[in-house]
């Protein structure tokens, strides 16, 4: 009885931190599509990400919250810790490839800005993980046919939330510098 429930615990756990970043690959992968194609239907790629990219990210913590709600308290935490790992991990080395210039000098290698990425990826993490608690909080204190209404608005609040950390984030890990010459 104890290996099945341990054995039953550990699926549940596996689930509860694949199924939010199996949505927010499935985002950034549309996000990188519309990205190259620049034009998708009647959709250009500004229009596409703030149609389908961006509502699926902010939908992510609720869903994800609903389905916490039914794992115990450590189980929660254990899947947001691992979810806000490996969120940090992906989105700080994704940055850290993607910056070319620091300041006015470029960047030799992705590891000259690797700390610094990693600090907005922590930011970047802290909303599907931190909104996916807020929501699986609210789901079990709501009942009735609007907790799930209830729980994905947390957990979409939290998600812009989020967002905002992020912005503020990678504005104070890497601050504009202008380059150009002073005209005198």
């Amino acid at each position: 009885m104890q290996l099945t429930q341990t054995r039953s615990d550990a699926s549940r756990l596996v689930i509860a931190v694949t199924l939010p970043l199996a949505l927010l690959g499935i985002a950034y992968a549309l996000w990188a599509i519309s990205d190259r194609l620049l034009v998708i239907g009647p959709f250009d790629r500004a229009a596409f990400g703030w149609t389908f990219v961006m509502p699926l990210a902010w939908l992510t913590p609720g869903i994800t919250g609903l389905l916490w709600a039914g794992l115990s308290r450590r189980d929660r935490w254990l899947a947001a810790a691992v979810l806000a790992a490996i969120l940090t991990a992906v989105a700080g080395v994704l940055l850290a490839n993607a910056i070319d210039w620091i300041g006015c000098a470029p960047v030799n290698s992705w590891t000259e800005d690797l700390p610094r990425s990693l600090v907005v990826g922590v930011a970047i993490a802290a909303g599907p993980a931190g909104g996916g608690l807020i929501a699986a909080w609210t789901a079990e204190r709501i009942g009735g046919w609007w907790r799930p209404a209830a729980a994905i608005t947390s957990g979409a609040i939290a998600g812009v939330v989020g967002l905002f950390a992020a912005i503020f984030a990678f504005v104070a890990a890497f601050p504009i510098v202008s380059c150009a010459p002073v005209l005198q």
